[in-house]
């Protein structure tokens, strides 16, 4: 019997030598968990924050010892008012900011909540209170924000003067009875440019040129540049949120989704 079965080993060991050479091996548990590898996740990528566009409002700004600009009347419930920075802690109560501007024609912006005025007038005074332009204008919407430019046919503010504008709307029709008229006005002084913002504008794009304004304390141009580029491009989400940040950062994001409403300029009439 011995025989037999040492005959079989050597006969099991003949038909499968393989078996001596594959002799299976166990990996030893570890609890180092630096041996582990794990498969890599893609990097994530966010957006960089947009940064906010800001106007700095100039430190030093003559005022007027005038009534304040806003008012409400028989054709408007709720006040109208410019669109305007506010003035500074430092200003007496009395008195109203002078907004800067590098345009001889800028563009005047006034919030018109709700009307029934289908008519608006915009009247122009120098220092001295002579009137230079009085304009009727047609009404296209009952609320928003609503811009007039001066026309091409006004020679244009000096440089270094001061000027008092008022935008309001002719509750009636008739113009027989102005009492009840809602009164919106300011004052602006056009500024010459310096040169070291001239040499900036010559190569900036739209776009550039209203971070230009704002950082110079150019109000007006601000406003018409950015207000240009939303009716240019009214898909262009990004114009949306600028004009809500550079309201925001002088305290009117209460209006900043307020419409854009132009005023038609070449069926204004004048007076």
């Amino acid at each position: 019997m011995i025989k037999k079965t040492l005959l079989l080993i050597t006969l099991g060991l003949t038909v499968f030598p393989d078996l001596l050479l594959t002799t299976p091996t166990i990996a030893a548990p570890t609890n180092n968990v630096s041996q582990l590898t794990f498969p890599r996740s893609s990097p994530r990528f966010f957006p960089r924050r947009r940064s906010l566009l800001r106007f700095k409002v100039p430190g030093i700004r003559g005022s007027r010892n005038l009534e304040a600009g806003a008012a409400r009347g028989k054709c408007s419930p709720q006040e109208i008012s410019g669109v305007l920075p506010p003035k500074s802690a430092q200003s007496a109560a009395n008195q109203i900011p002078v907004e800067l501007t590098i345009s001889d024609r800028p563009t005047f912006f006034v919030n018109v909540p709700r009307t029934s005025a289908k008519q608006a007038e915009f009247l122009l005074r120098d220092e001295a209170g002579e009137e230079l332009l009085d304009k009727t204008l047609p009404l296209t919407a009952s609320t928003g924000i609503m811009s007039y430019t001066l026309p091409v046919d006004f020679p244009g503010l000096e440089v270094g003067k001061k000027y008092r504008w008022r935008f309001s709307l002719l509750c009636d029709s008739t113009g027989s009875d102005r009492s009840g008229d809602p009164i919106a006005s300011g004052w602006i002084e056009r500024v010459e440019l310096p040169t070291t913002v001239a040499n900036k504008l010559q190569t900036a794009t739209n776009k550039q040129r209203v971070l230009i304004y704002a950082e110079n304390g150019y109000w007006h141009d601000t406003l018409k540049t950015l207000a240009d580029l939303r009716a240019a491009n009214p898909n262009d989400l990004t114009l949306v949120r600028d004009w809500d940040d550079i309201l925001r950062s002088v305290g009117l994001e209460a209006i900043s989704k307020q419409p854009l409403i132009q005023l038609n300029t070449t069926t204004a009439s004048g007076q």
